[in-house]
């Protein structure tokens, strides 16, 4: 019992230390005639990060789907977009060609909250070019059964539980 009453418990440690002087102790002075020293610029820099935008699935002519992935705003794996006119200029946020106002485009489909890549552009033309690259969806399409179809399904054991 004597142990623990040395110890201080951490909300009393964190009050105390937010009750210390906000001026620190010591202050470090740089001489006046060095200027400051710059960090070299790097190439992970946040304002050149693009976002990875792919074409998932076409459902119709004024739609498509998109896998957007930002790593400084969101990530939405299944993001419906529309087609649209462009209002203002921009770029594309697949191909990062310039878009002029007129220009056919998608966009995010409107929503309640609004996405955070609400005001995002992609080209009508790269969607094309994508989509056009993607494997063709599996048709299954189901004709008439036979007479002789459906006497053999009907003759067949069905699997019980305990087989």
């Amino acid at each position: 019992m004597l142990l623990d009453a040395n110890l201080v418990d951490p909300w009393t440690r964190t009050i105390n230390l937010l009750s210390l002087p906000s001026d620190p102790p010591c202050t470090i002075e740089e001489p006046i005639d060095q200027p400051p020293r710059r960090r070299a610029p790097t190439e992970s820099n946040a304002a050149t990060w693009e976002p990875s935008v792919s074409v998932i699935d076409r459902p119709s002519a004024l739609t498509v789907v998109l896998d957007w992935r930002d790593p400084t705003k969101c990530c939405y794996r299944e993001q419906l977009w529309v087609a649209a006119r462009a209002r203002v200029s921009g770029r594309c946020a697949m191909t990062g060609a310039a878009i002029e106002p007129g220009d056919d485009i998608f966009r995010p489909r409107p929503a309640r909250p609004a996405p955070r890549n609400v005001t995002a552009m992609v080209l009508a033309s790269a969607v094309e070019a994508r989509a056009a690259s993607l494997p063709p969806l599996l048709e299954q399409r189901c004709g008439p059964c036979s007479a002789e179809d459906v006497r053999r399904y009907a003759e067949e054991p069905a699997l019980d539980a305990a087989g």
